[in-house]
């Protein structure tokens, strides 16, 4: 049987925890990826809507309804 110093189980033990400590925090990243549920894009405003274009046309001056195509007369 051969007997195994106590240095060479503490360098296993360090290197053991460094291991687990790196899993651990890969876990944690991704978890937290996960949970992290905001996305700008999802929330971006692309511009005026249809009530705001009905209630402001007035002003605009201009005729936002669609221009019939010319199959459509």
């Amino acid at each position: 049987m051969r007997i195994v110093d106590a240095s060479a189980w503490s360098g296993f033990a360090r290197k053991t925890a460094e291991s687990a400590s790196d899993f651990a925090q890969v876990i944690y990243n991704l978890i937290m990826d996960v949970r992290d549920s905001y996305r700008p894009g999802l929330h971006y405003m692309r511009g005026p809507g249809s009530k705001w274009r009905a209630k402001h046309r007035s002003w605009l001056g201009v005729d936002l309804r669609p221009v019939p195509s010319a199959g459509q007369r």
